[in-house]
């Protein structure tokens, strides 16, 4: 993911980052500069949050998602 710093213009690429919400946006602990928070770069290899997909067996049968549906 690439930051942008808003008062200096530097920029940082960083691979591995934790979200945090703060201040009522999400924000990456280690992008800091000028005692701020950087912005996120949107590029072609961010596609945002993940999707987990499940490949195993037992998570495809009917019985095990209508026991998920009913909560059991």
């Amino acid at each position: 993911m690439k930051f942008n710093c808003n008062k200096c213009n530097k920029t940082k690429d960083l691979h591995k980052v934790r979200l945090s919400y703060i201040n009522h946006k999400l924000v990456c602990k280690e992008a800091i500069c000028c005692e701020h928070y950087m912005e996120q770069v949107l590029t072609n290899e961010y596609e945002g949050m993940p999707e987990i997909k499940r490949n195993e067996e037992h998570c495809k049968s009917k019985n095990y998602i209508d026991g998920l549906i009913k909560g059991e």
